[in-house]
């Protein structure tokens, strides 16, 4: 009886195991440091199509500015800031950035140590 419940208990652990291994893991949502789309992502999930006043709902912030109700030139506008903002945030960007700073930092400190 003892090897019976044994026998039992793996050949349903043995299953479980198997059903686990079946199943698709649950997608990945990217992971993004652009805070402008994590915001208009988050107010899209609060407002869905309110937020563009039924031009549908918002995933990301050019989604929000394309479908918003302002003029084109304010939307490029816009457009043009964002991608100047998603270049800064790479890791290229944010070196050089960095290097640049660095640099302007050490010309001010020389000139403020010569007077």
């Amino acid at each position: 009886m003892k090897t019976l419940k044994t026998l039992l208990v793996l050949i349903f652990l043995g299953g479980l195991t198997f059903a686990q291994a079946q199943t698709d893991p649950k997608p990945e949502s990217p992971v993004t440091n652009n805070f402008l789309d994590l915001q208009a992502s988050t107010l899209g999930d609060i407002f869905g199509e309110e937020l563009t006043g039924g031009n549908g709902e918002v995933n990301n912030y050019m989604d929000l500015v394309n479908k918003s109700d302002m003029p084109e030139a304010d939307k490029q506008d816009l457009r043009d800031a964002y991608h100047r903002y998603s270049q800064a945030l790479d890791a290229q960007g944010k070196d050089s950035l960095q290097t640049a700073m660095s640099q302007e930092l050490l010309l001010k400190t020389k000139k403020d140590s010569i007077k």
